[in-house]
């Protein structure tokens, strides 16, 4: 999955990279250097070398503060990022180093630096800045202050210790509230609603598991048709690294029980115990939002489960996706999950996927009016183009049977005969394909298209190579709609070029379909030209057609589209 604001390191690099927040930051910094720097020259304690000293390096950091704030477009890239708040923890040591731990500002950049980092990197820059400003602090104060007892500085810095763990927790919460608004953002800007249901709903749970780092996301429903008093129950499983297309699997009656709850309406949250201690620190527990409390469960059956799911630790919530119910389960083999994850599980199942639901209801209203469309067309295909080439085929054998036995014509005749009765074929398998329902697989779609390229090969002489992806995943509506365009490319390469070789390449990169076309010239470029029909159909998908001219006499025609 690409970088989004659901992984932390890319939720701390946008709030890194927000130009007010960065401003902000950057101007109380440089009041709270000139502030220092007025009190090391009007009001300074300690002798006058340390105290010049101490005015020097203020002195110094103010200018580089100045100039980040006015400039923050021309600052150099080693003054961005993490290196700012500890360059303050530095600043501040060696102020401490200089005129002792008397002066307030050297604590007021300590604090500083550690609100900035926990802010905008979370809780594990902010627990390292506050060991290294607890430390750095400790050794300054021991260095300039010998005469003072270790143990109240110890003391000080334990205090300083904790109020930087504190913080640090704040700063983790401040990012991770940043990261759920991001998910059930994202969750609201679903896959391509063209391509049916199946797709966005693997993005969604593909989402909710990058979010909380877990293994796997199953989302268990009992079947809308027959419902759960029959016993038959759809199963999706989504693990890291998988298809783009995860289709429901039936389910075992007794195997789907029990992954359901009898308490339907409960949040469960399974934390398995330390290897060496197992009655320690593990967790089986429940929340009825009715009660409003977490209760204690057997942890027998949940650990039942969790020995099924190969987990640690898993929450499982209840979702009502149309008029199917069930549960959404995530799983996680290292990552032990918590009583807030499980209730924001809860949110995302009450709210998240309600994008989704108008998705599948709108696309079984557009189904159902495709499929009377499609029949209509059918019926019209029927009647009058498969009935005139059924004529012009009729013709053609009368023209043959008319042609003395040794008509030089007689092998084309019987050419265009055997090509009428191809077309006719065709005509009439996509009449019967446009009155069934889709369910071309993928395997089924790699067929459709090495049938393509048999009959470019067979009535052009023509040979069309076939390269897709091995993990290629379309599903259904996707498939269909590929399989047009790629049927477009071949048929404008057999008719419009004198290419004897042409390749189909088929790849996904990230959140798009690459489509290349590529056939050789006799190496003088063909003037430029666009593919209307291409082009048109890629715009209805969200995407676009390119056509460019390879160094090595090839021309490429390229279509993108947005998954």
């Amino acid at each position: 999955m690409a970088d989004t604001p659901l992984d932390k390191d890319a939720a701390c690099a946008a709030a890194q990279s927000d130009v007010v927040y960065s401003q902000l930051v950057a101007r109380i910094r440089l009041v709270l250097t000139v502030s220092a720097v007025l009190v090391a020259i009007l009001d300074h304690a300690g002798r006058g070398p340390a105290n010049l000293t101490a005015l020097m390096v203020l002195s110094a950091y103010a200018v580089l503060c100045a100039a980040v704030y006015l400039c923050p477009r021309c600052q150099p890239r080693w003054t961005r990022g993490k290196l700012r708040h500890r360059l303050d923890v530095a600043v501040s040591a060696a102020v401490v180093a200089a005129v002792g731990q008397a002066d307030i500002f050297p604590l007021v950049f300590l604090f500083f630096a550690i609100v900035v980092a926990s802010l905008r990197y979370g809780l594990a820059e902010g627990v390292r800045v506050t060991i290294a400003t607890v430390l750095l602090y400790y050794l300054a104060a021991l260095i300039t202050l010998p005469d003072v007892a270790p143990g109240r500085v110890l003391l000080r810095a334990l205090v300083l210790l904790a109020f930087g763990r504190v913080i640090a927790q704040l700063g983790e919460l401040h990012i991770l509230a940043a990261r759920r608004q991001a998910l059930l953002r994202e969750l609201n800007q679903v896959a391509n609603p063209r391509f049916g249901i199946e797709r966005s709903m693997t993005a969604a749970l593909e989402r909710v598991r990058a979010f909380f780092m877990a293994d796997s996301c199953l989302m268990l429903l009992a079947d809308p048709e027959q419902g759960q008093e029959r016993g038959v129950y759809g199963l999706r499983a989504v693990r890291a690294g998988g298809p783009d297309v995860v289709p429901a699997i039936a389910l075992d009656a007794a195997l789907a029980r029990a992954m359901l709850s009898e308490a339907r309406t409960d949040v469960f949250l399974y934390v398995r115990g330390w290897r060496c201690w197992r009655a320690f620190g593990g967790c089986a527990l429940s929340y009825a939002d009715d009660s409003a409390a977490w209760t204690a469960q057997a942890r027998a059956s949940l650990g039942e489960l969790a020995e099924l799911l190969g987990a640690a630790s898993f929450i499982s919530v209840p979702v009502s996706f149309g008029r199917a119910q069930g549960r959404i389960i995530v799983a996680a083999g290292t990552r032990h999950l918590g009583r807030g994850d499980a209730l924001f599980l809860a949110r995302i199942a009450e709210q998240g996927l309600r994008a989704i639901e108008r998705i599948d209801l709108l696309d079984r209203i557009a189904s159902d009016a495709a499929a009377l469309e499609r029949k209509k067309i059918a019926l019209d295909l029927h009647d009058t183009a498969i009935q005139s080439y059924i004529g012009l085929q009729l013709g053609l054998v009368a023209l043959c049977r008319k042609a003395a036995p040794g008509n030089p014509l007689a092998p084309d005749l019987d050419r265009l005969v055997s090509m009428a009765a191809e077309v006719i074929a065709q005509l009439r398998d996509d009449t019967q394909r446009a009155c069934a329902t889709p369910g071309a697989g993928d395997a089924m779609f790699l067929a459709a298209l090495r049938r393509q390229a048999a009959q470019a090969m067979a009535a052009y002489a023509v040979e069309i190579r076939i390269d897709a992806a091995p993990d290629l995943a379309l599903g259904d509506r996707l498939g269909a709609e590929v399989l047009q365009i790629v049927r477009e490319g071949i048929s404008n390469v057999c008719r419009h070029t004198s290419a004897a070789t042409a390749t189909v390449a088929l790849r996904c990169a990230g959140a798009m379909l690459r489509i290349d076309i590529i056939n050789p010239h006799d190496g003088a470029a063909p003037p430029a030209f666009q593919p209307r029909s291409l082009s048109e159909r890629a715009a209805a998908l969200g995407g676009a057609a390119v056509v460019h001219h390879h160094s090595a006499n090839e021309t490429i025609v390229t279509v993108e589209i947005p998954l």
